[in-house]
């Protein structure tokens, strides 16, 4: 390893998952886009310290925390001891909040530390992979995947991830919900579901072939048809059981507002909704605030 005196970075994109949640974990393909917000990691040398202010995360190696476990595996794959070494990061996207932030931690951490050390992205990846699998213990590699390559993709556990054509930027309305959850919980309870009602399974293909009607739109411009594809997944993740009052009320209130479409994005159970608000963007917006909930405007797909 070369010693470096300075300090070195490394950038990963928040997500967002376009359609497909959960059906990818069944073999279905997902539609996800890495995000302009992400996680900006600084890495110099130190005594194992870990800061988030954006978070309120402040931590140590060693700790037994989940984020120190998580660092510590990360560095081991790139050949470096976590505790000499201080991490601090500036996070856009909130974290347990559906979009990605675990993952545009882990990607942001690697490429800091693979500056350090000479690693090439393949090792970024893998060591990124290791650090979700403590947060997510069974993760599917779609927010690994969107958050090292940012723009649009189509993801599916046998394949990984492909870039897909998008005829134009898209503009999304990010609401959040306020609600925390924990994924592996929600994962938990869809599979729960399809062993005790088999045809919720028929669910899980049909949300499959939503995503795949979603490339289709994606790739000649059709937002109407998007938007129509987002209400789509909505009904059918709110089938499974994964939405909530709160992230119904916000689809509600973005489609009463204009927007195309409107979803839950992620695990569901709390987090994000996303919508497709075309022109009526600031209408949206303005939505949520009237219901207490902070919302705002991000492009994918540059």
């Amino acid at each position: 390893m070369t010693e470096h005196a300075e300090t070195t970075t490394g950038f990963g994109h928040g997500k967002v998952i376009l359609l497909g949640e959960h059906a990818v974990v069944y073999g279905q393909p997902a539609v996800a886009a890495g995000m302009q917000a992400g996680v900006r990691a600084h890495a110099s040398a130190g005594a194992g310290s870990v800061r988030v202010p954006a978070w309120q995360l402040d931590v140590q190696m060693g700790d037994d925390s989940p984020v120190s476990s998580a660092i510590d595996r990360l560095c081991q794959r790139l050949g470096v001891a976590g505790r000499s070494l201080d991490f601090w990061l500036e996070a856009e996207v909130p974290s347990r909040a559906g979009l990605g932030s675990s993952a545009a931690m882990a990607v942001a951490i690697a490429r800091a530390v693979a500056a350090r050390t000479g690693a090439g992205e393949d090792d970024v990846l893998a060591a990124a992979a290791l650090a979700e699998a403590v947060f997510h213990e069974n993760p599917s590699g779609i927010d690994t995947a969107a958050a090292s390559r940012g723009g649009v993709g189509r993801f599916d556990r046998a394949a990984g991830w492909q870039a897909i054509p998008v005829s134009r930027p898209i503009e999304l309305c990010v609401g959040l919900s306020g609600q925390v959850r924990q994924t592996s919980d929600l994962v938990s309870s869809v599979a729960q579901l399809c062993q005790r009602v088999p045809v919720a399974r028929r669910l899980i293909d049909a949300l499959g072939d939503v995503a795949r009607a979603g490339m289709e739109a994606l790739a000649s411009g059709d937002q109407v048809a998007l938007g129509h594809q987002f209400n789509m997944a909505h009904g059918l993740l709110s089938g499974l059981g994964v939405s909530s009052a709160e992230l119904d009320a916000l689809v509600r209130a973005a489609r009463g507002a204009g927007a195309l479409g409107a979803k839950l994005t992620g695990a569901g159970g709390g987090g994000a909704v996303i919508a497709l608000a075309s022109d009526r963007a600031e209408e949206v917006l303005k939505s949520w605030r009237s219901m207490g909930c902070y919302g705002f405007l991000t492009q994918v797909g540059k």
